[in-house]
């Protein structure tokens, strides 16, 4: 069978990844990856994607691939498409449309979970507890009448952060209001960062948060969960590259906490919703009374060997090496019926 795994990423150098780019891998990184799939015997073929025309180009000229194995946010040349929701499922509408299978979620999936209303609106249907909220269009103009349907509607206080980002891009310390100006400054403030981006406002959720990692499709592995510390203050972007420095701060929930088959059935009942495949990352918060709510679904969720997953994944026995690996195979089993290798002992 042919071995040739197409590599799709978007990488710049480390002083380049703020603001909208943010989301990028290190090249650091994409050398690890490429190096622990190659060891597991695939031929890693590297595209650093830059524009729908190089994919389209790149896959006539040296394919055929056996799978993709793909982290692409969206476009390095159309910037927005890193942050307003568009870019991860344009990727693998593109890959479907050339027939080349892909790793994680297809582009109806990820069209999904990259545009958190859609998100939402998807979740409570399915009967999966949500923040009330409210979606702020720039585009459409009239914005003091769009925040007066706020005030009146959900209330003070509130989270307010883009729709269609990931990473907590947009999101910083005065992502938290309390009032009408502080509202408006801070959707001043992402705009300023992310051109006419749709913003989500919700009610401000004061429990504590988790995040929980799945892989797999017909048979699941719910990893072991990440609480963060009760009042930690807001995840922003520099919080969450510092956080393996903060391991210690945060408790791991295992199969043996009653805490642990609650979240499970909240993030697998979340995974179906969305029509997920292969791996996922689900952020939950608690509200007032301690009700989890889905407050983010990740179709791409980091990679890198510092990120929550990996973590969570090792807190069971899996190395950095073999979750690669697994997700990887968790794919082929998917496209092809081929086996996964067990690595959970």
């Amino acid at each position: 069978m042919n071995d040739k795994v197409l590599f799709v990423y978007n990488a710049v150098p480390d002083d380049k990844r703020i603001n909208c780019y943010s989301e990028c891998i290190t090249m650091n990184n994409v050398v690890q990856i490429s190096h622990i799939l190659s060891r597991k015997g695939y031929e890693i073929v590297h595209l650093n994607l830059r524009s729908p025309a190089q994919l389209q180009e790149f896959i006539y000229t040296k394919g055929p691939f056996l799978i993709a194995f793909c982290i692409a946010e969206g476009f390095l040349a159309l910037p927005s498409t890193l942050y307003d929701g568009s870019g991860t499922p344009w990727v693998r509408q593109l890959l479907e449309n050339i027939s080349i299978p892909a790793t994680h979620s297809s582009a109806a999936a990820m069209r999904i979970c990259r545009n958190k209303d859609e998100t939402y609106r998807v979740l409570a249907a399915a009967g999966i507890r949500i923040p009330v909220h409210s979606l702020i269009k720039p585009k459409m103009g009239f914005i003091d009448q769009q925040l007066s349907n706020i005030d009146r509607i959900i209330g003070y206080p509130l989270f307010v952060k883009p729709s269609g980002s990931g990473n907590s891009i947009g999101i910083n310390d005065n992502s938290l209001v309390n009032s009408r100006v502080e509202l408006k400054t801070q959707i001043d403030y992402i705009l300023s960062q992310l051109d006419d981006s749709s913003i989500l406002v919700e009610n401000y959720l004061p429990g504590r948060e988790y995040t929980i990692g799945i892989i797999g499709n017909k048979k699941k592995l719910v990893l072991p969960i990440l609480g963060f510390p009760p009042h930690g203050g807001i995840l922003t972007t520099q919080v969450k590259k510092s956080s393996s420095t903060k391991r210690q701060e945060q408790e791991v929930i295992t199969s043996e906490d009653p805490r642990y088959w609650r979240l499970y059935k909240l993030a697998v009942d979340t995974f179906h919703a969305v029509g997920a495949q292969d791996i996922l990352r689900i952020d939950v918060r608690e509200d007032e009374s301690g009700t989890p709510m889905v407050i983010d679904v990740n179709g791409t969720p980091s990679l890198s060997p510092s990120g929550s997953l990996p973590y969570m994944a090792a807190q069971t026995g899996i190395s950095y090496d073999d979750l690669l690996a697994y997700i990887l195979n968790t794919a082929l089993e998917r496209v092809y019926s081929k086996e996964v290798a067990d690595v959970t002992g």
